[in-house]
C-alpha cells in the first residue's frame, strides 16, 4: 500500500509541476511576444519598398509603393523612408517589385503635376 501511495504522491507532483510550468508559458508568452515586437521595432526603420514594378518615368504614386520595416544593417544609405516624400517624382530607373526604393532610382527635379 505505502508503494502506491508513494507512486501517487510521485505522479500527483510531477503532473501539478507540469501544470504550473505549462500555466507560467501561458501567462507570460503574450508579455514575451510584446517585448521581442518591441525589440525588433528598434532595430529596423520605416522603408519604402515597391509594390509593383516601377518603369522608368513612372510616376511615384501611393499604389506603386508599400512602406515596410527593414534591419537597420540592411538598409542602403539612401532608402526613401516616407511615401509622401516621393509622391510625385518619377522613376529614373527600372524598380523592382520588393525592391527598397532610393533617392538614387528617383528623378529628385521631377514634380508632381
Amino acid at each position: 500500500m505505502a508503494f502506491l501511495n508513494r507512486n501517487t504522491g510521485f505522479i500527483l507532483g510531477n503532473v501539478l509541476g507540469m501544470t504550473l510550468l505549462i500555466g507560467g508559458i501561458i501567462v507570460t508568452a503574450p508579455q514575451k511576444q510584446a517585448e521581442q515586437a518591441e525589440i525588433d521595432r528598434r532595430n529596423s526603420s520605416p522603408v519604402v519598398l515597391a509594390a509593383s514594378d516601377i518603369k522608368p518615368g513612372d510616376k511615384i504614386a501611393p499604389e506603386l509603393v508599400k512602406l515596410d520595416r527593414i534591419a537597420h544593417d540592411k538598409l542602403p544609405l539612401n532608402a526613401v523612408e516616407s511615401i509622401d516624400k516621393i509622391k510625385g517624382l518619377s522613376a529614373k530607373i527600372d524598380i523592382k517589385k520588393g525592391d527598397i526604393v532610393t533617392y538614387s532610382a528617383l528623378d529628385l527635379h521631377s514634380q508632381a503635376k
